[in-house]
């Protein structure tokens, strides 16, 4: 395994921390700077309309300067923001340490997704592969927060992640990354990749899973209180969803070994199906009846999650030549960042005086969406 991959396998991974941090440190949080689950919501807005910007001008800078440079800078600000978070009182200083945290976080996840595909013979294979460490990332979070939340302060603890996400660097400094034939930022490729009715179809896509991943993220640990689950038990049923998710896109990434397809080819069926069936988990959600009945449901539907977002990315990049695919990522994952930054924050507002659980109607109807969209880009 070459340097390279690591540093692709460590950004997936610290991309996999960032997105369930906020969730995994949401109970401890709120109390701390007196935040309603309106504001969190939109604490966690900030974080991702940031992303949103930063996957254009991010793709932008990695298609002109390499992964060298892009990866090593995403993992020194991501560790900046979360130590920033950690000492932060007031709802104002934690937005602004999530601005930080966002162009941390979509520069590791712009140098990772882009990396690892193109290191694997099935695009589709190797993102799957690569996810699976996203997957690892958000599973241990709430994991290694809950269990040091117990031992020290919330300062130290989040100190702790911090480095956490710093240590990775070395191997990102170190590894000769493979340069694309052509990579640079041109801006008659970037009007050309929006006058593909792909990019935006795959854009779309992304807007829909990414808002659902994100939700889920965010507010499972609140769902579960709601069902009767404690603090720590509510870390260990968000820890359920990322398993799942994990082990779906590890089998999906070694699929073409097991049965000799690749994935790329049968993207679209397997978009489609996912969609369907996280529409049937989220209902099942809705209507459990107990906290061992949610934790079945979250299980479903991390596992019918998991191949979304890496599928999607592989069948794209299938359709454009590799030195694009920084910018191509950029534009389509900062649709989908458009989602991650309205629905958690939709489910805030509605779930202010009601319940979290009562506003999973939305995610529900984004899952459908997903399906027929995905559908149509499998027929491009």
């Amino acid at each position: 395994m070459s340097m390279a991959m690591l540093a692709g396998f460590f950004s997936v991974f610290g991309f996999g921390i960032l997105v369930a941090f906020l969730g995994s440190i949401k109970l401890k949080l709120a109390p701390r700077i007196g935040a309603d689950d309106a504001q969190f919501g939109k604490i966690v807005a900030v974080f991702q309309w940031t992303m949103v910007v930063m996957a254009i001008l991010g793709g932008i800078a990695l298609d002109a300067l390499g992964h060298g440079l892009i990866i090593p800078m995403g993992m020194a600000l991501s560790a900046i923001g979360i130590f920033l978070i950690s000492s932060s009182g007031s709802i104002g200083a934690v937005m602004a340490s999530c601005v930080v945290l966002g162009i941390g976080g979509q520069f590791i996840n712009l140098g990772g997704n882009t990396l690892l595909p193109g290191l694997f013979e099935d695009p589709s294979a190797g993102s799957n592969l690569g996810n699976t460490f996203f997957g690892l990332g958000a599973l241990l979070i709430p994991i290694i927060v809950a269990s040091l939340f117990v031992r020290t302060s919330y300062a130290r603890a989040l100190r702790i992640v911090s480095l956490i996400m710093l240590l990775p660097i070395v191997i990102a400094a170190a590894a000769e990354y493979p340069l694309l034939e052509g990579q640079q930022f041109s801006l008659t490729v970037a009007v050309e990749l929006l006058g593909s009715l792909v990019t935006w179809l795959a854009a779309l896509t992304l807007f829909c899973y990414v808002g659902l991943e994100v939700s889920m993220a965010v507010w499972i640990t609140t769902y579960a209180s709601e069902m009767g689950a404690s603090d720590r038990e509510a870390g260990n049923v968000l820890s359920i969803f990322f398993v799942a998710m994990m082990a779906s896109r590890l089998l999906f990434g070694l699929q073409d070994q097991i049965t000799g397809i690749e994935l790329t080819p049968v993207g679209a069926y397997v978009l489609g199906g996912a969609g369907l069936i996280a529409a049937v988990a989220i209902t099942l959600m809705m209507t459990a009846g107990s906290l061992g009945a949610a934790k079945g449901a979250i299980a479903l539907a991390g596992f019918v999650f998991g191949p979304i977002f890496p599928t999607t990315v592989g069948v794209t990049f299938q359709h454009f030549e590799p030195a694009q695919w920084g910018t191509l990522f950029g534009v389509i994952f900062a649709i989908g960042l458009v989602g991650a930054s309205t629905l958690p924050a939709w489910i805030g507002k509605l779930a202010t005086g009601k319940t979290v659980r009562s506003a999973l109607n939305i995610l529900r109807v984004t899952a459908v969406a997903l399906a027929v969209i995905s559908a149509v880009l499998g027929l491009q």
